[in-house]
């Protein structure tokens, strides 16, 4: 009885040091490249979130590149995995497909 009561006091423990109102990980945000296009194309985090891009259009190519200011660094062309970065400064992130004129999308951090 008293190994599941400290297992449950460290789960309690885990769950409140890894929540986000608590400083803990901000978490992971998916942006699919699906149909050339980005779903969804905003999206809206917390700094410190993990922006993963999963490129799921079967047999074209893409890549996210980023525009303007402030920029993160972009991904290779690919055709299938997934590219994540992670946003550490506030401010709206805009990006492209080179390869797809008008497919374009946005981060913007909190």
């Amino acid at each position: 009885m008293k190994r599941i009561a400290a297992s449950a006091a460290a789960l309690v423990l885990v769950l409140l040091l890894a929540s986000p109102s608590n400083g803990g990980a901000a978490g992971v945000r998916v942006v699919k490249i699906e149909d050339i296009d980005f779903t969804p194309k905003a999206v809206t985090v917390r700094k410190g979130t993990t922006v993963r891009w999963d490129f799921l259009d079967e047999g074209v190519s893409h890549n996210v590149i980023s525009r303007g200011s402030p920029r993160f660094s972009g991904s290779p062309v690919k055709s299938r995995g997934s590219f994540r970065t992670t946003f550490r400064k506030p401010g709206t992130y805009r990006y492209v497909c080179t390869l797809h004129p008008g497919m374009d999308g946005r981060v913007v951090v909190r």
